[in-house]
């Protein structure tokens, strides 16, 4: 057996919920890009409207994250993952069907609810993602498997980004390609999620708590109470709010500060979901099947560097002198190290989240471990919203987008720091049982 991980991908075990998760990731980001090209550039008036809706389209989506991962934690715990991932198919599919309506009527208001329905929908899958793998593998496949999980989230995220785009064309609406596309998509995900065996629960009697903000207070406490799945959660969040920053600025460091048209934009893109795909393979390659935590630091002084020369290899100007195609753009080698930059910071970060995604999944009590991940979720979110607000504050105070790469690099160098410090008090022995308090098994 190779350590490849993609003989995963002949399981039962693992293929279905696989293909399930992949199609899920697909359409929340189809039918948002299809939602959002459709409102800027046929339904609004001018560019302040269009970047109205799209801060509303953003928040519309992550707000379920933050009311609703504590419960959907509590759900996964207690019920068949399997059932529950059945039900949040037939959710998607339903949701799919009033988006296709939304789109055909090009109702907006009608867009906004679906939009966030498919953020209730990931909410309530997310915690799900992680915590199903455990019960269906054994632990020398967890690492490839998350890897595996983790690569096909990304590529699925520039698909969907991608053919959402296409699907409503620039020149004229033409919904119909993205109506059938998301239907159509959402059908084979549930198709799929029967396939997905049983993931039977382990705390039945756990009892639902309805106050949503006092069961996320008690999941947050208790995250604080095991250090080394604390200090997972908080680099893991880290990722996040590293990449709030950069896919935030990627469209105007694009655009307004290398001149260069939406094609290179996109191309930018694709090197950024490939490298954090890319990275997330390697790892199992690497160290075959045994998590490794001293890479995380490591791959997160890496990002630090690519995303340092990033800063250096970008030109200083007030103004871009040219606008640049795709072909022409390529013409010139800082562009080509820019690209590169692009992709190895990406690649470094798809290094250090899959060891301690499979972390969490060894280390969390597996009567809980859907909780876990679904604190984890929480953390996600409010390090994304932080990374957005920390954007905001430095372009007020007029920070140039190289600079706020640059204020990146730094603060990023400081986390690696935190991190290589703090990991050495965890310890992942053999058989991946954890220990804290010793020194570090490297």
């Amino acid at each position: 057996m190779g350590y490849g991980a993609f003989y995963l991908l002949k399981e039962r075990k693992f293929l279905p919920f696989f293909l399930t998760q992949f199609f899920g990731a697909f359409n929340d980001n189809a039918f948002k890009l299809a939602m959002l090209t459709l409102i800027s550039f046929h339904l609004t008036h001018n560019q302040a409207q269009s970047e109205f809706y799209q801060a509303i389209a953003g928040a519309l989506f992550i707000i379920p994250f933050f009311l609703l991962s504590a419960t959907s934690g509590q759900l996964a715990d207690k019920y068949d993952k399997a059932l529950i991932t059945r039900v949040i198919k037939i959710l998607e599919l339903f949701l799919m069907i009033i988006g296709s309506f939304a789109l055909y009527w090009e109702s907006i208001f009608l867009m906004m609810v679906t939009l966030t329905g498919l953020g209730v929908h990931s909410t309530f899958f997310g915690p799900i993602k992680y915590a199903i793998l455990p019960d269906h593998l054994p632990k020398k496949d967890l690492l490839g498997a998350t890897g595996l999980i983790d690569a096909s989230t990304f590529i699925a995220i520039l698909l969907g980004t991608t053919m959402g785009t296409l699907s409503i064309g620039i020149n004229s609406p033409q919904p119909y390609i993205a109506v059938f596309l998301t239907i159509v998509v959402a059908l084979a995900g549930f198709t799929s999620s029967l396939f997905i065996p049983k993931a039977p629960s382990r705390s039945i009697n756990i009892e639902i708590d309805k106050q949503i903000w006092r069961v996320t207070y008690k999941m947050l406490k208790q995250a604080t109470e095991h250090f080394g799945i604390l200090l997972a959660i908080l680099i893991l969040s880290w990722f996040w709010f590293l990449g709030a920053v950069i896919l935030t600025k990627l469209p105007d460091y694009t655009s307004y500060v290398l001149g260069a048209n939406n094609t290179v934009f996109a191309i930018f893109l694709a090197l950024f979901s490939i490298g954090i795909a890319c990275g997330s393979l390697t790892v199992n390659f690497i160290f075959q099947g045994k998590i490794h935590l001293p890479i995380v630091p490591w791959a997160m002084f890496a990002f630090t560097c690519f995303t340092m020369d990033l800063y250096w290899a970008t030109p200083h100007l007030n103004e871009p002198k040219n606008v640049f195609t795709l072909i022409n753009f390529f013409t010139q080698f800082a562009h080509w190290r820019i690209a590169f930059d692009l992709f190895m910071l990406a690649f470094s970060a798809g290094l250090f989240i899959v060891p301690l995604y499979t972390y969490l999944q060894v280390t969390s009590p597996p009567e809980s471990r859907a909780q876990v991940i679904a604190t984890n979720n929480i953390y996600n979110s409010m390090f994304m919203v932080a990374g957005a607000l920390m954007v905001i504050a430095l372009l007020h105070f007029s920070a140039a987008i190289p600079q706020i790469f640059l204020i990146l690099s730094l603060l990023n160098a400081f986390a690696a720091l935190l991190a290589k410090i703090y990991l050495k008090k965890v310890v992942l022995p053999v058989n991946h049982e954890v220990k804290e308090n010793d020194p570090l098994n490297s």
